[in-house]
């Protein structure tokens, strides 16, 4: 069976002299290979072909049949590294945190150990406030889509 690791190793090559990096690898049972990138601008589908065409020409379907796929990881996935927060200030956030509360607001600052959020507050009189919040604090963050 074909394994996360070897994909990865594969991936990392692939990506070498590209302006993305790896956002999220799966290897489902059946040899189905999903390889998620990430930009701090635009994923572009040259990118994707590249990454796929080497994962393909590095594995023998002789050996093991497969189906490779390559994307950009999506504007509806979870954020998982600070350059993700970084690239995304300016817009809209919901936030699980450890303690199971939830906090919605714009993303005004991020650094590699935290993001900063403007509160949107859950009652109307409340007051807006910063909300400087650490990375192993989080649980889940997604970027909430607007259609305006």
């Amino acid at each position: 069976m074909i394994n996360k690791e070897q994909i990865s190793q594969l991936a990392t090559t692939a990506i070498a002299e590209l302006d993305v990096y790896i956002a999220d690898i799966l290897v489902k049972s059946d040899n189905r290979i999903f390889v998620f990138l990430e930009a701090d601008g635009p994923v572009h589908i040259e990118d994707c072909i590249i990454v796929s065409k080497f994962i393909e020409n590095s594995l023998d379907r002789d050996v093991e049949d497969f189906e490779i796929n390559v994307s950009s990881y999506g504007a509806t996935q979870p954020l998982k590294f600070p350059r993700q927060y970084i690239k995304n200030i300016g817009r809209d956030i919901e936030i699980t945190l450890k303690d199971e509360s939830e906090i919605i607001g714009e993303i005004k600052g991020a650094n590699e150990e935290e993001v900063t959020v403007m509160v949107v507050p859950k009652k109307k009189k409340d007051p807006s406030h910063l909300c400087n919040i650490k990375y192993n604090e989080i649980i889940e963050a997604k970027i909430m889509i607007s259609f305006k």
